[in-house]
């Protein structure tokens, strides 16, 4: 697994690389000081795994730099640490491109087990924090006409997807997903507005004719 870590604090990124090692045991983490550093690295490495990403960098700041780092590395992970919890840069944080936010105060245990659900497809956002979000947002991808680009959905997303089609409440899904229910809020609420959707059902119905969902038959 390779982990890019963009953080200007050389002792937080010595503590981080302790417990990332825990992930998997063939970790390899690569190292960035600014946002021009990680853009050097992202676009010279193709096999990234991760990218973990401070907010408080000296030049450009990481919420700044997120759009162009997600522009290099489209289908790589991007998780925002930041020592801030205000409701504003966790969703400009997922506006940007991030699909998580963990923020520096919580526990080695907790960053393990969210990256490990970031990991598997999901957005993490500590449930302390999701309350604070007045709509939940999520970054959806989009052609170059600013219609929606089905093939750029996510996995978890045309599964939330599936399973919406069967009439199914996000406390099923979740159990279904065997994730938390508000990771699920994050993900249909994403799908509505990049669909143009009022409704589920109006969801569905653009999911087909997209092609991102097979056709209804009776």
């Amino acid at each position: 697994m390779h982990i890019l870590l963009v953080d200007d604090h050389t002792l937080f990124r010595e503590a981080l690389l302790h417990v990332l090692n825990q992930l998997d045991s063939n970790t390899l983490i690569l190292e960035a000081a600014n946002a021009e550093e990680a853009a050097q690295l992202v676009s010279r490495i193709r096999n990234l795994d991760l990218i973990l990403l401070d907010i408080d960098l000296p030049g450009v700041d990481g919420l700044t730099a997120l759009p162009g780092l997600r522009e290099l590395a489209p289908t790589v992970p991007i998780v925002v640490l930041s020592g801030s919890e205000t409701a504003a840069h966790v969703t400009r944080a997922l506006q940007n491109g991030a699909i998580g936010y963990i923020p520096k105060s919580c526990s080695s245990h907790e960053m393990l087990g969210a990256l490990k659900i970031i990991l598997q497809g999901d957005v993490y956002i500590p449930p302390r924090l999701m309350g604070k979000l007045s709509s939940p947002i999520l970054p959806v991808e989009h052609s170059e006409n600013g219609e929606l680009s089905p093939s750029l959905l996510t996995t978890r997303q045309i599964e939330v997807l599936e399973l919406m089609t069967q009439g199914l409440p996000n406390k099923s899904i979740a159990r279904t997903l065997n994730v938390a229910e508000g990771t699920i809020k994050l993900h249909v609420a994403a799908i509505l507005r990049a669909l143009g959707a009022r409704n589920r059902t109006e969801a569905v119905i653009q999911a087909t004719r997209l092609g991102v969902l097979p056709p209804i038959t009776e």
